[in-house]
């Protein structure tokens, strides 16, 4: 197996008695670490409404993280586009290209980030909710940074900065319907197997059957994102993993979790059929000792045939996603 980039996912995540100040100074001090070990990108989510998960607003974060750091790629994992207009999406990020050059990336999505009633407070609207509307919006975000044609409407507006200021960009998602999209636009494709592991390698042939290639890219470049917690001691792994996976399944229930704390993950007692489902969810993430993690890693590289890999810690404790972090140099860089 050749070494791949690696790179690393994060969510902000708030931990049980801390506060939005810790959560998103957390994510500064693992882009530090990640930094540190050699990773080549460290992206933040966005998602709202969520008392657990701090990244809400991901070109503030990038801009603080960008300011922390000095060599690592810093980007979106992702904004999710039908959440802006897009002229704003390429105002952001031009700026950011403008403040630290070509260590930015914009990484897209298309889903909320969020519930329902939440989307519509952020979007005021219910245009643009549907799927038809996506790829136009992808289209009026290119033509910001890269020029409109006269056929679109908006070709008299120039974003500034934004016009001649592009990062590296990407689309993300966890189903056919973006690989294609991203193959169809000839650009580089991010797919979330850490939330929707069992359509992985159906959606990456798609996007590689269906390629364009387009001026960034002449051949089809992908990366997925895949849920590590590694410790030597599988009690710590238990202990760190416990509390993602409750708070996983109370949002299945439609709630929006407070952070769970380890101790009330411990006691919490699963039922069968929650103990199976999480069995399920975690059969192809990376969660064990060092030598599982290495193991699954390289299981998942060789299936997925990906160029690059993401590393999203779902570790309960700062500590313990910094550990992760390591793990996986350790063994994979």
């Amino acid at each position: 197996m050749s070494r791949l980039p690696l790179n690393v996912l994060d969510l902000a995540g708030r931990a049980h008695g801390a506060t939005n100040a810790e959560a998103v100074g957390g994510s500064i001090r693992l882009a530090q670490a990640a930094e540190r070990l050699g990773y080549e990108r460290f992206w933040v989510a966005e998602h709202h409404g969520m008392p657990a998960i701090a990244s809400s607003a991901p070109a503030v974060l990038i801009a603080g993280i960008a300011a922390k750091t000095e060599r690592i790629r810093v980007g979106s994992g992702g904004v999710m586009l039908p959440n802006h207009a897009p002229l704003v999406v390429a105002e952001q990020f031009g700026t950011l290209r403008a403040l630290y050059g070509d260590r930015i990336d914009l990484g897209i999505g298309r889903a909320p980030g969020t519930d329902p009633v939440t989307a519509m407070a952020l979007r005021r609207s219910e245009q643009g909710l549907g799927v038809e509307d996506f790829p136009q919006q992808l289209l009026d975000l290119f033509g910001f940074f890269h020029g409109m044609t006269e056929a679109n409407p908006l070709h008299t507006i120039t974003a500034v900065p934004g016009l001649g200021d592009a990062p590296q960009i990407w689309l993300l998602g966890s189903s056919g319907y973006s690989a294609q999209v991203a193959a169809a636009l000839g650009i580089p494709f991010a797919f979330a197997h850490h939330f929707a592991g069992e359509n992985t390698e159906a959606a990456l042939a798609l996007y590689r059957e269906r390629f364009e290639p387009s001026e960034v890219l002449a051949k089809p470049h992908s990366m997925i994102a895949v849920n590590v917690i590694a410790d030597d001691d599988p009690e710590v792994v238990r202990a760190q993993s416990l509390p993602g996976m409750l708070s996983f399944l109370r949002m299945r229930q439609g709630q929006k979790p407070q952070p769970v704390s380890i101790d009330e993950a411990l006691a919490y007692e699963f039922s069968a059929l929650e103990l199976d489902f999480i069995a399920a969810r975690n059969a192809r993430q990376a969660i064990g000792t060092p030598d599982e993690v290495e193991a699954r890693l390289t299981s998942l590289i060789n299936a997925t045939g990906v160029d690059e890999l993401m590393i999203a810690s779902s570790a309960a404790t700062l500590d313990a996603r910094i550990r992760s972090l390591e793990v996986v140099a350790e063994r994979l860089a």
